[in-house]
C-alpha cells in the first residue's frame, strides 16, 4: 500500500503541474476580453498561436526523445541538459524575429502586444520540463517553471484589468522564462551550456533533423490554425480561438498521463516495452473519450464566464472540439508507442499526412464555414495522423528500443530506469 501511495502521489504531481500551467492563462483571458474586447483577444490568440508554433520547432524534438534518453541513462543527465539547452538557445535566437514578424503581418490591431506575446511563448522552447520528466521529478517542474509562470500570469491579469497596456502579458512571459532557465539547472543537478555544447549544435540538429522536420510540419496544422484562419476569415478568429485555446489548455493538463508513461514504456526490454505501449495506447484513447465528452458538454457555459460574454461558443463548435480532443489523445498514445519502439522517425510520416489534410482544410473550410470549418479540418487532420501511426505500429514487429543517435560521446550508464513500474 505504501508503494501504491507513492505512485498516486507522483501521478498527482504530474497532473498538478500542467493543471496549474494551464490555469495561469485562464486568469488573463477575462482581463483581456473585459478590457480590450474581442479584438484584444484576437491579437493575443494570434500571438499565442505563432509563439507555440515557433517553440515547437525551436525545441528541436527534445520533448519527444529527451525524457527517455534521460531515463535510460544513455549519457550523464546534466551533460544531456546542457547539450539540449545549447541547441535550443541557438534555434530560438534565430526564430524569434521570424515569430514577431509573422504575428505583426497577421494581426490588424494591438500589433506590439501580439508580437511580444509570440516572443514570450516562443521562449517556451527552453522549457526544462522534458528533463525533469526523464528524471521522474515532477515537483521540480512545479518549482522551476510552473510557479514563476502562474505568478506572472496573475500579476499580468491584475495589471491589465486595472488598465495596464496589453504588452504587460507578453513581457511577463519573457520574464518567467528567464527565471526558469536560470534556476532549472541548479534544481536538476545540471549545468548551463558551454562552448563545446554550442559547437555540437550542428551535430544535434543533424541527428534530430527528422524530428525537427516532423515538428515543423505538425506545427502548421496544430499550432498555426489561428494565424492561418486570420488570413482567410479574420472575423472567425475570436470564435475559433475561444475553442482552440481552452482545448489546448485542457490537452496540456491531460498530457500528464503520457508524460508519466514516458519513462514507464521507455524500458530496455523490447517485449516489455511493446506490452506497455499497447496499455498506454488504450489508456490515452480512453482518457481522450472522457475529456472530449466533458469539453463538448461544458464549453458553451464555460465560454460565457471565461470570455466575459464577448466571444460565445456554440454547441456544434464545442462538440467538434470534443471530438478533436479525443483523437489527439489517442494519437499521443500511438506516438509514445512509436518512440518506445525506436521508430520515432515515423512520427514525421504521420505529421506530413496530417499537414497535407490540415493546412488546406483550415484555409478552405475556414473560409467557407468559419470557426466550425477550421475545427472540422483539424479533426480530419488528426485522424489521418492517428491512422498512419496505427498502420505503422500494426506492420512493425516488436523491436529492441533504440534511442535516437547520441550527438556526443556516450557517458557511463545511469540506473535511472530498469523496467520497473512508474514510481
Amino acid at each position: 500500500m505504501r508503494g501504491l501511495g507513492r505512485q498516486v502521489g507522483r501521478l498527482a504531481l504530474h497532473l498538478l503541474v500542467p493543471a496549474l500551467s494551464a490555469a495561469a492563462p485562464l486568469a488573463v483571458i477575462p482581463a483581456v476580453t473585459s478590457t480590450y474586447g474581442a479584438s484584444g483577444w484576437a491579437a493575443v490568440a494570434v500571438g499565442l498561436s505563432v509563439g507555440v508554433a515557433t517553440a515547437v520547432v525551436a525545441e528541436l524534438g527534445w520533448g519527444i526523445v529527451g525524457p527517455q534518453r534521460v531515463a535510460r541513462g544513455i549519457r550523464p543527465p546534466g551533460d544531456l541538459f546542457a547539450t539540449a539547452a545549447a541547441s535550443k538557445l541557438v534555434a530560438t535566437a534565430i526564430l524569434l524575429p521570424v515569430a514577431a514578424a509573422v504575428t505583426c503581418a497577421v494581426v490588424d490591431e494591438h500589433r506590439p502586444a501580439a508580437a511580444l506575446v509570440s516572443v514570450g511563448v516562443a521562449l517556451g522552447a527552453l522549457s526544462p520540463t522534458w528533463y525533469f520528466i526523464g528524471l521522474g521529478r515532477p515537483l521540480l517542474v512545479l518549482l522551476a517553471e510552473t510557479v514563476p509562470r502562474v505568478l506572472v500570469s496573475l500579476a499580468s491579469a491584475v495589471a491589465i484589468a486595472a488598465g495596464a497596456p496589453l504588452e504587460v502579458y507578453g513581457a511577463g512571459m519573457v520574464l518567467a522564462t528567464v527565471v526558469t532557465f536560470g534556476v532549472a539547472p541548479r534544481l536538476g543537478g545540471a549545468r548551463l551550456p558551454r562552448g563545446g555544447d554550442f559547437r555540437a549544435v550542428p551535430a544535434v540538429v543533424r541527428s534530430q533533423l527528422v524530428l525537427v522536420v516532423g515538428r515543423g510540419v505538425a506545427t502548421t496544422y496544430k499550432s498555426l490554425p489561428v494565424a492561418l484562419l486570420g488570413t482567410v476569415s479574420p472575423g472567425s478568429v475570436p470564435g475559433f480561438a475561444a475553442v482552440d485555446r481552452p482545448l489546448r489548455m485542457g490537452l496540456q493538463v491531460v498530457s500528464a498521463i503520457p508524460d508519466r508513461l514516458q519513462t514507464w514504456v521507455g524500458v530496455p526490454s523490447a517485449e516489455l516495452a511493446h506490452r506497455r505501449s499497447l496499455i498506454s495506447l488504450g489508456l490515452n484513447a480512453g482518457l481522450g473519450l472522457v475529456v472530449g465528452i466533458g469539453f463538448a458538454v461544458s464549453m458553451p457555459a464555460v465560454a460565457v464566464v471565461l470570455f466575459t460574454g464577448a466571444v460565445p461558443v456554440s454547441t456544434d463548435l464545442a462538440v467538434a472540439g470534443g471530438v478533436l480532443i479525443a483523437v489527439i489523445c489517442a494519437s499521443r498514445g500511438a506516438g509514445l508507442a512509436l518512440v518506445s519502439s525506436g521508430r520515432h522517425a515515423h512520427t514525421t510520416t504521420s505529421s506530413i499526412g496530417s499537414a497535407v489534410v490540415g493546412v488546406p482544410g483550415v484555409l478552405v473550410l475556414g473560409a467557407h464555414h468559419g470557426a466550425l470549418g477550421a475545427v472540422s479540418a483539424l479533426v480530419l487532420a488528426e485522424t489521418v495522423g492517428l491512422v498512419v501511426q496505427l498502420v505503422i505500429l500494426a506492420r512493425s514487429r516488436p523491436a529492441e528500443p533504440v534511442p535516437a543517435p547520441a550527438t556526443t560521446s556516450v557517458g557511463p550508464q545511469h540506473p535511472q530506469s530498469r523496467g520497473e513500474a512508474p514510481r
